[in-house]
């Protein structure tokens, strides 16, 4: 059975949208938290040199450089999250499909990380696009690589590279030397590949699934 755009989005939108919020906010509260208890050894540092007591300059800088490496980190999740919240502008477009899974694993890493799973992207030599929405290919990426870690033990390691195949056909592969769930079926992804012309191959020791678009 073949879904909408709109059905898509209707089902399973608000829910992906929910859910990487959730773990974008939780990653900025970290950030905030950090910056706060660094500010207040600040705040003690100045309040003790008022008091005669000589100023650790070198224990001082430290800690307005970790204040500014929390800003940076919060500078990129606010940019990743402004990509994200305008990947619905637009129902068709060439997207990067490296530039998709980078942010795609950016918005899920709290999440990824709490499963103990560790993630390798490999991007291919030249740039892959993928002709779609931008908001559907982070969807189908996560849904795939949900179904993926579902199954795999909390030291694994899964690794995901984008090729063209021997027929040209772009492909995403994800890989781990343990076997993970093989029934894609009945997972939301299948339900966004007809909008992308693209299939998932499972190996047969299901330690590797290609995502291939363009069939």
């Amino acid at each position: 059975m073949k879904y909408t755009a709109q059905e898509i989005t209707d089902q399973y939108g608000p829910a992906y949208f929910g859910r990487m919020g959730a773990s974008i906010s939780h990653d900025i509260k970290n950030c905030l938290a950090i910056m706060n208890e660094n500010a207040g050894l600040m705040s003690d540092y100045l309040m003790m040199a008022q008091k005669g007591a000589p100023l650790d300059i070198e224990r001082f800088s430290g800690i307005v450089q970790r204040i500014e490496k929390q800003i940076g980190r919060a500078d990129g999740i606010v940019k990743s999250l402004n990509t994200f919240s305008h990947s619905m502008d637009k129902p068709e477009q060439q997207v990067d499909l490296d530039e998709a899974v980078a942010l795609a694993l950016g918005l899920g890493a709290r999440i990824i990380a709490n499963k103990g799973i560790q993630v390798n992207h490999t991007r291919a030599a030249d740039k892959l696009y993928v002709n779609g929405s931008f908001f559907f290919l982070l969807f189908l990426i996560w849904s795939v690589l949900e179904n993926i870690t579902e199954t795999l033990a909390s030291d694994a390691v899964l690794n995901i590279s984008s090729r063209k195949d021997e027929e040209s056909q772009i492909c995403l592969s994800f890989q781990s030397e343990a076997p993970f769930a093989s029934d894609f079926d009945c997972q939301a992804s299948c339900r966004t590949l007809d909008l992308f012309q693209a299939k998932i191959v499972l190996e047969d020791q299901n330690t590797r699934a290609d995502l291939v678009f363009g069939i």
